[in-house]
């Protein structure tokens, strides 16, 4: 098993979008696209589209998520996840029953605890997970079995007792499940396939992410998607350097 430190422990991966750890050189590198012409052209294509499977509350929610996880930087990104954290909480509160409001109410505080950092990151990190689990309680297999992966990256990246929940038995168990359920999701293959490459596994880590490369494209989730595209491939590169 590769040894991770704290930090890396608070430093998660996206749905649906946790930021990767394989590919923080390469987030930084890219995240001018998101104001170039084209990035602009994208956001706006996708808000033409019609919100699948979400709420548009949650869907304008997840739109910006995106641009706070994967622009912004500093003070004012850790700012914009505190607001993104409070929208959520009132989308739990206007709908107790809708499990993709709990799982995005825990991507907002797991990513929210990247940015973070220190003692206030693990606490944020025990949130997200009650968060989650109460998704997967109402319906785990909601968008594309979010809740489930976010919450199997919690348990693989946190570190273990005394200082937080960190498990690789129980995050194994849970990235398993959801790529089984969820074969084509991007989110399932990619955060599998980091858990495998962390514990020495590069072959099968390299199959899960090709099957990520393959995964097909949100309409709704441009921005996303192309940054969890940028992961996979910095994995696979890592992967290839290590050979």
């Amino acid at each position: 098993m590769k040894m991770r430190n704290i930090s890396q422990g608070v430093l998660l991966i996206s749905t649906f979008g946790l930021a990767m750890t394989a590919a923080t050189s390469a987030y930084s590198q890219q995240s001018a696209i998101a104001n170039t012409e084209e990035g602009e052209h994208a956001r706006s294509m996708s808000l033409r589209v019609a919100p699948l499977a979400v709420s548009p509350k949650l869907y304008a929610l997840q739109q910006r998520w995106a641009k706070v996880n994967y622009t912004l930087q500093g003070e004012e990104q850790k700012m914009a996840f505190k607001a993104l954290i409070a929208q959520a909480h009132v989308l739990t509160q206007e709908k107790p029953n809708s499990a993709a409001n709990w799982a995005w109410l825990g991507i907002c505080q797991s990513t929210a605890a990247a940015a973070i950092g220190g003692t206030g990151a693990l606490g944020l990190a025990k949130e997200a997970k009650i968060s989650l689990e109460k998704s997967i309680t109402i319906d785990k297999q909601a968008l594309d079995g979010a809740a489930t992966t976010t919450l199997g990256a919690l348990y693989h990246k946190l570190p273990g007792w005394p200082l937080s929940f960190g498990s690789d038995k129980k995050a194994e168990k849970l990235l398993l499940s959801a790529v089984v359920a969820h074969p084509e999701s991007i989110d399932a293959n990619f955060f599998y396939a980091e858990f495998l490459y962390d514990d020495g596994d590069n072959k099968t880590a390299r199959e899960y992410l090709l099957r990520a490369q393959q995964a097909p494209a949100r309409p709704n989730r441009p921005m996303a998607d192309k940054y969890r595209r940028i992961a996979v491939d910095a994995l696979l590169n890592e992967i290839a350097s290590e050979q």
